[in-house]
C-alpha cells in the first residue's frame, strides 16, 4: 500500500517523530520555517487548526504530533501539492486526523476571515493580514 503512495519522481522524508512526508525534490520542498512555525502554533486540546497553502501538508502533520489538537487541515491551490500532502497524510495513516483540501480560500466559506475567526473552536494563527 505504502509503495503505491509514492511516485517514482518522489521522495519520503522521515520527520524524526515517527512520521514521515513525501516530497518532490524537483518541486517545492518543506524548509525549517514550516518546522519553527508549527512549533509556535498553539492548538489547544479539541481545537481545530487550518493550515492556509500547506503545501507539502507538513504544518497539520507536525501539529498533530505536537499538539492535543481535534483536527487539522490543510487548504492547497495546487493540484499536485494537494494530491502529494494527501498522500503524505495516508502514508502517516493520519486520516481521521488531517485532512488535505485543494481549493482557493477566495472560492471558500473561509474567505470571509472575520466569520472564520469569529467561529470558537479553531485555533488562530498569530500572522495578520
Amino acid at each position: 500500500m505504502t509503495d503505491q503512495l509514492v511516485k517514482d519522481n518522489e521522495r519520503i522524508d522521515d520527520l524524526q517523530n515517527g512520521y514521515y512526508v513525501i516530497q518532490d525534490p524537483d518541486k517545492f520542498c518543506f524548509g525549517m520555517d514550516a518546522v519553527l512555525l508549527s512549533g509556535f502554533a498553539k492548538v489547544k486540546k479539541g481545537e481545530t487548526a487550518l493550515d492556509l497553502g500547506t503545501g507539502t501538508g507538513i504544518i497539520p502533520i507536525l501539529l498533530k504530533t505536537k499538539t492535543n489538537g481535534k483536527h487539522f487541515t490543510g487548504l492547497e491551490i495546487q493540484k499536485e501539492c494537494a494530491d502529494m500532502a494527501g498522500r503524505s497524510v495516508r502514508y502517516n495513516h493520519l486520516e481521521d486526523d488531517v485532512e488535505i483540501v485543494r481549493g482557493d480560500i477566495k472560492e471558500s466559506a473561509l474567505y470571509d476571515r472575520t466569520a472564520w475567526a469569529s467561529q470558537s473552536g479553531y485555533a488562530k494563527s498569530n500572522c495578520q493580514t
